[in-house]
Parts: structure tokens; C-alpha cells; sequence
């Protein structure tokens, strides 16, 4: 059972750690439960759980997500595909810039660099980018069924693109510790699983289950809007 504050933790807060929180911060949850310091403060706890429930649909879509462009790059380029100058040709400055900037994290670390090394680093905006209809000709014309075999007939690398941002979006916010609360969190998660199913049946089935979401969104505490 999903555990908020008593009036007692929330008397603590209200004495000692507004000035922590921000006043900015701290508004957007008043505001959405009438100015009322318990629901507010019930509402800010909420908001950090559920957020920590999603950690682990969008880590499964972000981790599968990487490893199919990856090999699809692997495919075309081979196993160095950041290195080969027929895809540095295509690739826009800003995947450069992030392949770069990358390496230099890696050897900073003094890890060898290698093509796992650089998949692990390289953030989920760059592999949502790898998406963008400039690389439809060279890479996903011929394998975009390949990277995401359950992706429904009908649905092009444009749809799967936006859907991949959405998601991303959502990813940033939450880790970033933004307020959450307003989205249509169910129909996050079900964007999120469904992804997560085009990428790889099996790893959806097997994650499922043991995603907390659906729990956690139940016990959103009454008076928030």
C-alpha cells in the first residue's frame, strides 16, 4: 500500500523544507489541490512515485531501443558504424556532436572504446533522433521491419518516430523531476508498453507484469486535480 504523509510528516515539511522544495515548484502542486498544504504535499509525494514507476517500462523501451537501432547501423555500416565514413556522410552534426562528445566521456572513464562502450553512453535523445525521416533512404528502407518486427502493418518510421519522441518526452520530464501529474498517465504507460511490444514481444511480456504503474495510479490521493 502506497504510504503519503500524515499531518505530522507534514507539519515537519511546512517548517523546515518549503525553502527547499521552491516556492515555484511548490505552487504547481497547491494550485492543483486548492491550496491546501496536506493535498499539495500529498501530491508532491505522489508525483515521485509514480514517476519512479515508470522507471522501469521506459528503461526497458530505452535499453531495446538502442540495441535495435544499433544493429540495424551494424547492418549497413558494420561493426564500427560511428567510425565509417558512409554514415558520418548522412549523419547530422548534431549525432556527430553526441558520437563525439560520447567517445570522450568513454576514454575520460578510461574504458576501451567500443561499439557497446558507445551504445551505453550515447543518451536516449540520440537514438530517437536516428529515427528522423533523413536517414529513411539509407537505413530504414530496408531495415526498420528487421528493428522492430511487431510494429503494426500500416505504420511507417514516421508514426514509430513520434511515438519513440513521445515517449522520450516523458522520459526527460521525469528525470528531471518535473511535475507529471497532469498528464494522461494511463495512456502513457499503454503508449510506453506498446512500444515497448514492437520492439520485442517477449521482453513486453516479460516486463509487464512487473510494472507497478497501474498500482500506483490508483492510489493518486483525492483532492488533485
Amino acid at each position: 500500500m502506497l504510504t503519503i504523509m500524515n499531518s505530522k510528516d507534514q507539519d515537519l515539511v511546512t517548517a523546515n523544507f518549503h525553502p527547499t522544495i521552491s516556492s515555484d515548484r511548490l505552487n504547481t502542486y497547491l494550485i492543483a489541490t486548492n491550496f491546501s498544504d496536506q493535498n499539495a504535499l500529498n501530491l508532491y509525494i505522489w508525483n515521485a512515485y509514480i514517476g519512479e514507476a515508470f522507471h522501469l517500462p521506459i528503461q526497458s523501451v530505452e535499453i531495446g531501443l538502442r540495441n535495435r537501432i544499433n544493429q540495424a547501423l551494424v547492418n549497413r555500416y558494420g561493426d564500427e558504424w560511428w567510425r565509417e565514413a558512409k554514415f558520418l556522410k548522412i549523419a547530422h552534426s548534431r549525432q556527430q556532436e553526441d558520437i563525439q562528445l560520447a567517445t570522450r566521456r568513454i576514454q575520460k572513464r578510461q574504458s576501451s572504446l567500443s561499439t557497446g562502450q558507445l551504445v551505453a553512453t550515447l543518451s536516449f535523445g540520440f537514438w530517437s533522433s536516428m529515427l528522423d525521416s533523413r536517414y529513411n533512404v539509407d537505413i530504414w528502407s530496408t531495415e526498420l521491419k528487421n528493428a522492430f518486427p511487431n510494429l503494426p502493418a500500416g505504420k511507417d518510421r514516421g508514426f514509430l518516430s513520434k511515438r519513440v519522441r513521445k515517449i522520450n518526452d516523458l522520459r526527460n520530464r521525469i528525470w528531471h523531476h518535473e511535475p507529471i501529474f497532469r498528464l494522461n498517465l494511463s495512456q502513457e504507460y499503454a503508449d510506453t508498453l506498446e512500444l515497448l511490444r514492437w520492439i520485442c514481444q517477449k521482453k513486453h511480456d516479460w516486463i509487464r507484469p512487473k510494472c507497478r504503474v497501474p498500482i500506483i495510479l490508483r492510489q493518486k490521493p483525492k483532492g488533485s486535480s
